[in-house]
């Protein structure tokens, strides 16, 4: 997280807020770590979107309506949409065990194949596709070879991770 806040442009937000409450845009490891609890998470912990001002396409803040019944009584959320945000999945540790985290977003191809299906993420060419592959590459890089201490499959795994795995905490997939 440090690397994003200090060494790109990207901006972090939610992916889904909770319920009855806005997208939150995160600017600082404090603010992630104020409001996640993260070591009591589900397997997924944390869902952020990940958007650059180069990718040209804007994110879009999606209030989703919801049926109170099932949803703790709440009628609403919003979530952050668009076809060339990169999403971030933050793995959590639940009991004695660790999920792996997640990077991944449309390509150009796939997301045209999707855009006469899905209305709510706009067009697809107002995105900056090779900004997005660039961006995600170097994120991709830096995490895999720069900051991961050891590798568990095709994985790296970073330095916290490996630390939780010396505590008896078990990395999976």
């Amino acid at each position: 997280m440090n690397y994003i806040f200090k060494e790109t442009d990207l901006q972090i937000f939610d992916l889904a807020a909770p319920f009855g409450q806005k997208v939150k845009e995160y600017k600082s490891i404090v603010d992630i770590t104020s409001s996640f609890d993260l070591k009591n998470e589900k397997s997924h912990a944390i869902h952020f979107q990940l958007w650059s001002p180069q990718f040209k396409g804007d994110p879009i803040f999606n209030r989703v309506e919801l049926n109170p019944k099932h949803c703790e009584g709440h009628s609403f959320r919003f979530s952050t949409e668009g076809w060339g945000l990169i999403q971030l999945y933050l793995g959590g540790i639940k009991g004695p065990y660790l999920k792996h985290s997640h990077i991944g977003h449309f390509n150009q191809k796939g997301a045209l194949k999707w855009e006469g299906v899905n209305h709510l993420n706009g067009k697809v060419d107002l995105w900056d596709w090779k900004a997005i592959k660039k961006t995600s590459d170097r994120l991709k890089y830096m995490l895999d070879k720069k900051l991961a201490v050891q590798r568990k499959g095709s994985y790296g795994v970073l330095m916290g991770a490996a630390q939780l795995q010396h505590q008896g905490i078990t990395l999976i997939r």
